[in-house]
């Protein structure tokens, strides 16, 4: 007895099923391939986020810092310097409070701060309030409000004073230097000096009052 061999037509048919077949596992594998580089994709892309996210906002901090510009005020102590007879209650510097100052004195004390620009340039004042009443001891006068504005002399770099001279006729000199007044270099008046004599005494009132005649009454 020979051997059943099928005809062409079924070994054809079934070569194709085989091919159908492995094709089919084919695409299945090639199918799960893809899906897990998908995931693998994805979970990369989750775990680059942070990172970049960290790295501009990193970016935008740096280039705010490089982008700001440095600061153009800086700040001075007040120091005044009394060169007339009168006593100042107080004064005033753009509104910021000063302190006193006794006649032909000062220059020994700081009161903090007033800004002013880095740079100087021209047309820059200060308004300028004080009030005095007589420096003479014994002598009490009502106190006198005084205001004016004040331009500020130039000065080449900042300084760490902003001294304030006040000077006969309501005249009022504004320095910036970082330093007192008389220190080499300085542009403005030296510090104010006693004149001799000063204080003045107060005229001398009599002890005792002698009373009237009585013939000289009326």
């Amino acid at each position: 007895m020979t051997d059943f061999k099928p005809g062409w037509y079924a070994v054809k048919r079934q070569q194709d099923g085989v091919v159908k077949t492995k094709r089919r596992i084919v695409d299945a594998h090639v199918g799960t391939l893809h899906h897990h580089g998908a995931c693998r994709t994805s979970a990369s892309r989750w775990r680059i986020v942070p990172r970049v996210v960290a790295a501009l906002a990193l970016l935008s901090l740096l280039t705010a810092c490089k982008a700001e510009p440095a600061s153009t005020a800086v700040s001075a102590s007040i120091s005044a310097y009394n060169h007339t007879e009168d006593y100042i209650h107080q004064f005033y510097i753009n509104g910021q409070w000063g302190g006193n100052s006794r006649a032909y004195g000062g220059g020994g004390s700081f009161v903090c701060c007033i800004n002013y620009p880095r740079q100087w340039h021209p047309g820059l004042t200060a308004t300028v309030r004080w009030t005095t009443s007589s420096g003479i001891p014994g002598i009490r006068t009502e106190p006198v409000w005084h205001e004016k504005v004040v331009p500020i002399e130039r000065y080449e770099k900042p300084g760490t004073t902003l001294n304030v001279h006040f000077l006969p006729g309501g005249q009022v000199r504004l320095l910036i230097w970082s330093g007192s007044a008389g220190s080499k270099g300085y542009k403005g008046p030296d510090a104010p000096v006693k004149p001799e004599g000063w204080p003045p005494r107060p005229p001398k009132l009599p002890d005792t009052i002698e009373p009237a005649d009585p013939e000289q009454q009326p």
